[in-house]
């Protein structure tokens, strides 16, 4: 009889056996994904003789309203294929939400197979993307700035790489906090992926940096693609489009994936590059009080709203909540009372709280009827401080 649990340490083989047959990526890679795996991280369909289903949910921090919080990022969600269709991955899910709450995460994220799918248990599409695609080097104006980029040494670097992602990452909303091990495995992956990371320095201080995956294919086919970047002045940017218009010729296109905000277009001598809009990741709010207590505010922000919540995953969460905002501060309580200012699904609370609700346009497009336009200014004023953005894979 199958029963749901943390797994053992004697099914790890059982778990790779899993991945690979989910994943496909050999018994090898799917070894490697378990070795060292965290017990108390896993939860998991467990039969007689095999993992039939499995949910990872990793320990994470990340920056909302400029305050740390700790977040639970959902990986490696795998079921047998012969044992799919069963509800086994949503059970996982379902149990997943109570577990992060009790060990005391505030939210959690994923990259989904099906926002759909993972909509039904509460996770909410935010942090628009846009793919500057396959541009090549003469698309690109050049700027002299190039000169301040220059080759990562590797961890002798990871200080003047960390320096920058903060300040750069600390503009948006749900952007990971990386320790120094967090570091050290991303440039053992881009050596594995034939990559390279660039620093931008100016004076001695680093103003950004840049990781370049090398897509190999024939001589003046070879693809640059830019998984990730900060950049924390108009002068790191010049530098780092410089540096892209100055690369070799083997190298055919330039691909660069960068959040909405700030449209990067003006960096292109013409605005006629493939640019796609993408929608990549999930988030999700798991103890509504944990969340604004835990979130920053703009210092200017001030106001309540009394806010009817839905959470079909997560009954501490339905019921009527005051939320207090003074003094970039925020407090949330239950109420008995009926009344509110707004009903929302956990789904929209989500995006209202990571600030990717913006409610003055979804008002001005009819799609918020019925609500008073000082509660729609109030929700803008309290909530819409960072976009949302989201780099760490898991």
């Amino acid at each position: 009889m199958a029963e749901i649990r943390s797994i053992h340490e004697n099914e790890l083989e059982w778990a790779a056996a899993l991945f690979n047959n989910a994943f496909r990526k050999g018994m090898e890679s799917a070894r490697g994904w378990t070795s060292g795996l965290p017990l108390d991280e896993t939860i998991a369909v467990v039969e007689k003789d095999r993992i039939a289903s499995f949910v990872r949910m990793l320990k994470y921090k990340v920056w909302v309203g400029g305050c740390e919080m700790r977040m639970g990022g959902i990986g490696a969600v795998s079921t047998w294929a012969d044992a799919q269709g069963r509800g086994y991955a949503g059970d996982l899910m379902r149990r997943s939400v109570c577990i992060m709450r009790d060990r005391g995460d505030a939210l959690s994220a994923l990259y989904p197979f099906s926002h759909r799918y993972y909509g039904k248990f509460g996770w909410a599409s935010m942090g628009e993307r846009i793919i500057y695609a396959e541009a090549r080097q003469n698309d690109i104006i050049p700027h002299e700035e190039k000169s301040l980029v220059r080759w990562c040494k590797g961890e002798e670097d990871i200080d003047l790489l960390d320096a920058a992602y903060r300040k750069y990452a600390q503009r948006y909303n749900g952007m990971t906090i990386r320790p120094r091990e967090r570091w050290a495995a991303i440039l053992r992956s881009m050596q594995e992926l034939n990559g390279q990371i660039y620093l931008i320095i100016r004076d001695e201080n680093p103003i950004g940096y840049l990781y370049c995956e090398q897509i190999l294919g024939k001589p003046g086919g070879h693809e640059t693609i830019v998984r990730d970047f900060a950049c924390t002045t108009q002068e790191a940017y010049r530098a780092m489009f410089g540096f892209f218009a100055s690369l070799p010729t083997n190298v055919g296109k330039i691909t660069l994936s960068a959040p909405f905000l700030p449209n990067l277009a003006s960096f292109y001598k013409e605005p006629f590059i493939t640019m796609k809009w993408a929608l990549p990741f999930q988030y999700r709010v798991l103890d509504v009080e944990r969340a604004i207590g835990a979130r920053g505010f703009n210092p200017d922000a001030k106001g309540h709203l009394k806010i009817k919540i839905l959470d079909e995953c997560g009954d501490w969460n339905t019921g009527v909540w005051e939320i207090e905002v003074a003094s970039g501060k925020g407090f949330a309580k239950k109420t008995t009372g009926k009344k509110s200012d707004i009903e929302m699904t956990i789904q929209d609370f989500s995006r209202l709280y990571m600030g990717a609700f913006d409610a003055a346009s979804l008002a001005a497009h009819g799609v918020l009827e019925n609500i008073p336009e000082k509660t729609i200014m109030k929700m803008d004023a309290l909530f819409r401080d960072h976009p949302v953005h989201l780099v760490d894979g898991f």
